[in-house]
């Protein structure tokens, strides 16, 4: 698999809502988790599951849900003047349910850190901070081999469905659904605000 420097693949990446129908090798998947979880993680609890998801039958199950619960908050028809972000959005949750994969980031609560009982649940903050490094590394590691990817968390208004369907237990929380797949469409640089406009120096809002 040929792959994108680092520095080329975070300037390039970006978030995609249409995919190829073409399947996602299997070691395409695994190295992209393997990636995933070489992320920094707070007193190296290393609190992350993930769960690859290939099975067409699931993928409907849970694109279809996640369909239904974007269209039944935003609407079935777009409004007047809608965004360009939303317009994409849209698109994708209506195609959800044909991706050719998903990858299911999940919060394994049976980890604890050093300074709690083994098996006392972690804090939602120390574990979140683990978890979005995590999940940075697997997008840039599906950019690197060409794979695109777009963060979503609608399927947490029917958790408990999707935990149901794929089997996974109470301890454990989802935390972020990426669709997995070779996009339509090119990578290339995203519009940014600039970074010499979010910079202070020593106090804030201090340029130097």
């Amino acid at each position: 698999m040929e792959e994108t420097g680092l520095f080329e693949a975070i300037y390039s990446q970006r978030q995609f809502t249409r995919y190829k129908t073409d399947s996602v090798p299997r070691e395409a998947i695994d190295k992209i988790i393997d990636a995933a979880t070489k992320a920094p993680s707070g007193g190296n609890v290393q609190p992350w599951h993930f769960i690859a998801i290939t099975e067409q039958d699931l993928i409907e199950k849970i694109g279809g849900l996640y369909r239904d619960l974007w269209l039944g908050s935003q609407g079935a028809t777009p409004p007047p003047g809608e965004s360009q972000a939303y317009t994409s959005a849209r698109y994708l949750a209506n195609h959800m349910p044909e991706v050719p994969a998903m990858i299911l980031v999940c919060a394994d609560h049976s980890k604890g850190y050093m300074s709690y009982t083994k098996g006392e649940p972690i804090e939602r903050g120390r574990y979140a901070s683990s978890l979005w490094l995590a999940i940075q590394n697997l997008f840039l590691a599906a950019r690197a081999l060409g794979l695109g990817t777009r963060i979503t968390t609608t399927h947490l208004r029917e958790e408990q469905k999707v935990k149901d369907w794929l089997g996974i237990p109470d301890h454990v929380e989802t935390i972020c659904l990426t669709p997995l797949g070779y996009p339509r469409g090119r990578f290339g640089p995203t519009d940014r605000i600039p970074s010499a406009d979010v910079t202070s120096y020593n106090r804030f809002g201090q340029r130097s």
